[in-house]
């Protein structure tokens, strides 16, 4: 508990500092439109003003998303894994089984006593690094596509799905390991690989929509940077794709003395009228952090059932 109070002040602390003198930064280099969303409009300083402000902050607000991001993990490894396996390495836990409260009880109590607590850090940090980011706008470096890591994963619901599963899973695995560096250990290497492994599947459920563009020199993409690219390439006459490598352009190349070739000649010969581009909307972040919301909290709840069916074999 102490160190969690410890973690909530001094983490605070720095961030509230550390936007305190962005925003000075901002504001003294005139940059306040440029953090809006207005980097071409007027009073958005100067270009050197605005190179200078990401090379001195961005390094800083990717590390505050870093930290969100590992927050989770490293309290599910530090907290969780050691709470049970500690007690059964040295044997206090069958002390706390001949009292008149229940097995299921005193699990459900030592959890709850520190997952609260956690909680709390883990969404005040999370707050005040939203705002310390947002404060930055564009000027920022964890901006535009909301399917990044560092923006997904330490926005909305997720922080608080990662330390709920995290918890659940650390209670697992130490009364399962019994040993606390196995189960810290363990509750690492199962945390990472399930990371790793959502981040390559979770997308693959998200509706697809199709751009097209009808000139085919033109890329069919908006220019948008809130859009996954998932596949791409050129269209046929009869509006099917073309593979990229069917398509040759080399008659077509810039030669010195020679006019500038007609492209649409050459891509009418290559038997391409069009490019296509299909993508994934970034509308579609906050529901896919809510569906994964529910599953790391379904999957949490697993672990505590498995947890409590553990304990009740020990002696």
């Amino acid at each position: 508990m102490t160190t969690l109070a410890a973690l909530l002040l001094l983490g605070g602390a720095a961030v509230l500092v550390l936007h305190s003198s962005m925003t000075g930064y901002i504001e003294a280099h005139g940059l306040q439109a440029c953090a809006a969303g207005r980097e071409l409009a007027d009073g958005c300083g100067t270009p050197q003003a605005r190179a200078d402000f990401r090379k001195g902050w961005s390094g800083l607000l990717m590390a505050g998303k870093v930290v969100v991001l590992a927050l989770p993990v490293v309290l599910g490894v530090f907290c969780a894994a050691p709470l049970f396996a500690r007690e059964i390495e040295h044997g206090t836990h069958v002390l706390a089984f001949t009292q008149s409260v229940s097995r299921f009880q005193w699990m459900i109590t030592k959890v709850a006593v520190l997952l609260l607590p956690s909680a709390v850090v883990v969404v005040v940090l999370q707050f005040l690094v939203e705002r310390w980011a947002s404060a930055a706008g564009d000027l920022g470096s964890v901006v535009g596509n909301p399917f990044v890591f560092l923006s997904f994963d330490t926005t909305g619901p997720m922080p608080v799905a990662h330390l709920l599963f995290s918890f659940a899973a650390g209670a697992f695995l130490g009364v399962v390991a019994r040993r606390s560096l196995m189960a810290m250990a363990t509750t690492f290497g199962a945390l990472i690989a399930l990371r790793v492994l959502v981040s390559g599947v979770d997308m693959k459920f998200l509706p697809v929509q199709r751009m097209i563009s009808h000139d085919p020199a033109r890329s069919a993409l908006s220019g948008s940077d809130e859009l996954v690219v998932v596949r791409n390439g050129y269209l046929g006459p009869d509006g099917r794709d073309v593979p990229s490598s069917a398509v040759d352009l080399s008659a077509c190349a810039p030669r010195p003395g020679v006019p500038e070739p007609d492209m649409g000649a050459c891509y009418a010969q290559s038997g391409v009228t069009g490019q296509f581009a299909d993508v994934i909307q970034g509308t579609a972040a906050p529901g896919l952090q809510l569906a994964e919301f529910a599953v790391f909290g379904f999957a949490a709840v697993l672990l505590l059932v498995g947890t409590a069916w553990a304990l009740q074999r020990q002696h």
